[in-house]
């Protein structure tokens, strides 16, 4: 039964006609026998003979059974063949169809039903093609959109696998290339990401979450988990079951923000308002306090007020100081501090920054030596320069110590001029020299704040330099002093 029904039609039709033929040939080959036996008998005839005719008779009936057999098989398997080939071009259009070959086309031959299933084919191979096209334009747009955003986008399916991560999150995040169909906690190892998702998972609301992911240089991201929406049609109470009596959740979308320099802009702000306060409060408590014990009595003791009034003097200029080196470091940090970039010899900068300091380090025995002879023009602005150098050297006469020698030496190397401020002083820390040129930085801000010092200069210093397209290192060593070198374009 079983090889019957594997059969084609040709061939069922084939087997169908020999079984008509053998059931309807076998009982009139019996009843034509059985009517010439009796024939034979009513005419007295010997036994043999008429077993020798009921022979004849029914081998001659068994030969005309076979040639009508034989032509019957040979119309039928004709008739068959002509009937299934269009049926077996069908089959064949049907099977390329599904194998993905959509340009070809069922031939329209014959007519009646045939004709009919090939339009119909074609009609559907037309139609799945337009709408395969419509798909993979709707998913290259997708995927253009993904890969275009700046935030993450992580998408999970009911199960809470990975099914898509942008290129973004892959930026933000460490995710290798076989992070789809693993969990969240197996690609990116974050507890707090993994909470949010399982507690999303179990409400209708979004939930919000602030992690940090990456090891060398973590980042920051704010992370937004919610629902996906459901299928077009299904409202949340045509959820249910699937057949694998799983829930039918669509899953999760995760969006990821990232808020890393948001998040050091709140701080360095932080910083910097705690700083401005904590370096203003010290001059205005000090000139309030000598002002009040002015107003108290002490204008008539001639020593004293002249004592009080040097106090307020010193402290206003600190607080001039102050103010001015705000002021221009929020111009440079603004780009609002134009610089006019010309050829420019730097030995009559050197000179001339050192006169104006020449009497504050008599006043500490500081012995300063200059070395900048036959130098080539560097292309630098002079007003800023002078004040990079004023900068350098009056921290270099400050720190230094009493007795100390300091040396401003200025070289041409490799298209550069180079000048360098050293001092033989007690030296920084190592520990410190990557967080120098920050604002309101200070090695010892007790010692500091004693001699003046804004905590700005080496912030505006490094700001001026770079505006000028020029570098500006550092190096010390503790008990043997510290040199800054300002590296310039020398001039064509």
């Amino acid at each position: 039964m079983r090889a019957l029904r594997r059969l084609g039609i040709g061939a069922k039709l084939v087997v169908a006609t020999v079984f008509v033929l053998l059931v309807a040939g076998v009982p009139v080959e019996r009843l034509a026998a059985r009517d010439m036996e009796a024939a034979l008998l009513a005419e007295h005839s010997p036994r043999a003979a008429v077993d020798a005719a009921l022979w004849r008779s029914r081998r001659a009936m068994l030969i005309g059974m076979g040639a009508v057999i034989v032509v019957a098989i040979s119309v039928g398997a004709a008739t068959t063949f002509f009937i299934t080939r269009p049926i077996r071009r069908l089959t064949r259009f049907a099977l390329a169809m599904s194998e993905g070959d959509l340009s070809t086309r069922a031939p329209l031959r014959g007519s009646g039903e045939l004709r009919q299933l090939a339009r119909a084919l074609n009609h559907l191979t037309s139609e799945l093609s337009r709408s395969i096209a419509d798909v993979r334009t709707e998913r290259d747009l997708l995927a253009g959109i993904l890969d275009g955003m700046s935030e993450g986008v992580l998408v999970l399916d009911r199960d809470g696998r990975i099914v898509l991560a942008n290129r973004a999150l892959r930026a933000m995040a460490p995710l290798g290339d076989d992070a789809l169909g693993r969990s969240v906690i197996e690609a990116i190892r974050n507890a707090r990401l993994t909470e949010a998702i399982q507690l999303a998972g179990k409400r209708d609301e979004p939930v919000d979450v602030e992690v940090e992911l990456g090891r060398t240089l973590p980042r920051r991201l704010l992370v937004r988990v919610s629902r996906r929406k459901s299928p077009a049609g299904l409202g949340r109470d045509a959820r249910g079951p699937d057949h694998d009596g799983a829930s039918a959740e669509p899953g999760l979308i995760a969006v990821f923000h990232d808020v890393t320099d948001l998040r050091r802009l709140e701080t360095i702000r932080t910083d910097f308002v705690a700083n401005v306060s904590h370096e203003l409060r010290t001059p205005v408590t000090a000139i309030s306090t000598a002002a009040e014990t002015l107003q108290l009595g002490a204008l008539q003791d001639p020593d004293e007020a002249a004592e009080f009034v040097d106090v307020i003097d010193r402290h206003a200029k600190r607080l001039r100081h102050l103010v001015d080196d705000l002021l221009d470091l929020s111009k440079i940090e603004a780009k609002n501090f134009r610089l006019a970039l010309a050829e420019l010899d730097v030995a009559p900068a050197i000179d001339h920054v050192t006169h104006l300091l020449g009497e504050a380090a008599r006043r500490r025995r500081v012995t300063v030596t200059v070395d900048a002879a036959a130098l080539p023009r560097a292309r630098c602005d002079r007003r800023a320069l002078e004040q990079v150098l004023m900068n350098l050297l009056d921290n270099a006469i400050k720190y230094a110590g009493e007795g100390a020698h300091v040396t401003v030496k200025a070289r041409s190397l490799d298209q550069q001029v180079t000048i360098a401020v050293a001092d033989d002083g007690p030296g920084i820390p190592p520990h410190h020299l990557g967080r120098i040129f920050e604002r309101f930085y200070r090695v010892d801000a007790g010692r500091s704040r004693d001699l003046g010092g804004t905590g700005l200069g080496l912030a505006i210093v490094k700001h001026l330099v770079e505006l000028m397209n020029g570098s500006i290192e550092v190096e010390s060593a503790i008990g043997r002093g510290t040199q800054f070198t300002v590296r310039l374009s020398r001039a064509a």
